[in-house]
């Protein structure tokens, strides 16, 4: 969402900026372009437009590393998987913590996305969203990334073990982050291999939610507060067949699927809630 990069100051180029015309030439040839070496292996001897770097090299430690080997550098090139390789670590801990609150806030997008075969789509047929049991075949934006540890601890070797793991056919993939009561990620104990949620939206499919992050990095309601429950601009007529429906269901609440998965325990094959 530009509007919030731009509400926090953020700076950014779009990434076709270097392809323009107008750009000077001396900014495109003073470019350098950093590799990070896999685990085990050495670190490849710089080249005059290239450096390499030993694996879990702490991200605050780059641009020296850059500026010693090019002091007129311009222009760094990574690629995500060299990227990937560095320790999430930008100098201190405070660094990291005002890294995961703007992360929460510029990373969140909360736009909803409906299917237009259901009600028309969003302000389409007979579609409200204002209308917990219209709107309910949606997802609501995107989830900002897992964070950044705040200790230099998590620059250890452990990553380096879990990358072998996954060379090797082990299960890194299927490794999920550590999430508190909310649902919300938490920091890992690996700086290096930081695991990620397996997908972007925010709610299921077949749950309409009122997530967001505000300016300030606080969350509205949590990712596991379905639309029965409460969002902001539902119509306050519907509170009544809401609580009935919600009373039905285990300790009040909307139970939580484990995504969009047809005949889930507690939904049909159609993605309605039939009971635990």
């Amino acid at each position: 969402d530009p509007t919030r990069w731009a509400a926090k100051g953020v700076r950014w180029r779009e990434h076709t900026f270097l392809d323009n015309p107008n750009v000077p030439a001396l900014l495109r040839t003073q470019t350098v372009t950093v590799t990070v070496a896999a685990p085990g292996e050495v670190p490849a001897a710089a080249a005059p437009d290239q450096i390499s770097l030993a694996y879990g090299t702490p991200m605050s430690e780059v641009m020296a590393a850059v500026r010693q080997a090019r002091p007129g550098v311009r222009v760094i090139r990574i690629a995500n998987h060299h990227l990937r390789r560095l320790c999430r670590w930008l100098g201190s801990s405070q660094a990291n913590a005002d890294f995961n609150k703007l992360a929460r806030y510029i990373l969140t997008e909360s736009s909803r996305y409906c299917p237009q075969e259901d009600m028309g789509g969003y302000g389409g047929g007979s579609f409200d969203w204002q209308n917990p049991f219209v709107a309910y075949n949606c997802t609501w934006g995107f989830h900002y990334p897992s964070p950044f540890p705040e200790g230099k601890a998590a620059c250890s070797a452990t990553g380096e073990q879990r990358e072998r793991s996954s060379s090797a056919g082990g299960l890194l993939s299927s490794l999920l982050p550590p999430v508190n009561a909310a649902g919300e990620p938490l920091a890992g104990a690996d700086g290096v291999n930081v695991a990620e949620r397996p997908n972007s939206t925010t709610c299921p499919r077949i749950m309409l939610c009122d997530y967001n992050i505000l300016p300030d990095g606080s969350m509205t309601k949590p990712i596991r507060w379905c639309n029965i429950e409460g969002y902001n601009g539902m119509k306050q007529d519907h509170l009544p067949a809401t609580r009935a429906m919600l009373a039905k269901m285990p300790d009040g609440r909307c139970p939580y699927p484990p995504g969009d998965i047809p005949g889930m325990p507690g939904f049909d094959r159609r993605g309605h809630y039939i009971g635990a």
